[in-house]
């Protein structure tokens, strides 16, 4: 039997904050529950952050106004501060169950901070597709939360 291999997609953004300010948006509760919602007419229902080495986050959200359709959680499996974190997440709803590893890797810009995302593991090119388009609007919403969009 042969599997088909797993598949990932990088992006990469550029933010005028200091690399403290951006792991900030990762891992403090108040500001994850701003951006974290991969559609922008959605809603964060709930949102609590461990930020530590095995703790991690855990989401609700969804389509207005209720804003629970999908459940998502994620393991801190490396917690270097302001600089990288490695989450195995798993996001499940009426629709879908996915797993994958998403790598965010920070560096010191000109005048701020450029992101470096990585998102392993997907298991098909539409997946792949529909997770690179909520990373970008997610992406987008770091820049707004850090007054940068």
């Amino acid at each position: 039997m042969t599997t088909a291999p797993l598949l990932s997609f990088d992006l990469d953004r550029t933010y005028p904050a200091p690399p403290e300010r951006v792991w900030d948006a990762f891992t403090d509760a108040d500001l994850l529950r701003r951006w974290v919602c991969p559609d922008p007419d959605w809603a964060v229902s709930a949102c609590e952050v461990d930020p530590r080495t095995g703790g991690g986050y855990r989401i609700r959200f969804g389509p207005r106004p209720d804003g629970d359709a999908y459940r998502e959680s994620a393991t801190f499996v490396v917690f270097e501060p302001v600089s990288r974190l490695v989450l195995e997440v798993r996001t499940e709803g009426a629709d879908m169950s996915e797993t994958s590893r998403c790598t965010v890797t920070l560096h010191p810009a000109d005048g701020g901070t450029r992101l470096d995302l990585t998102v392993d593991d997907l298991s098909d090119a539409e997946t792949l597709e529909n997770m690179r388009t909520g990373w970008q609007w997610c992406l987008e919403g770091v820049a707004q939360v850090l007054g940068a969009g």
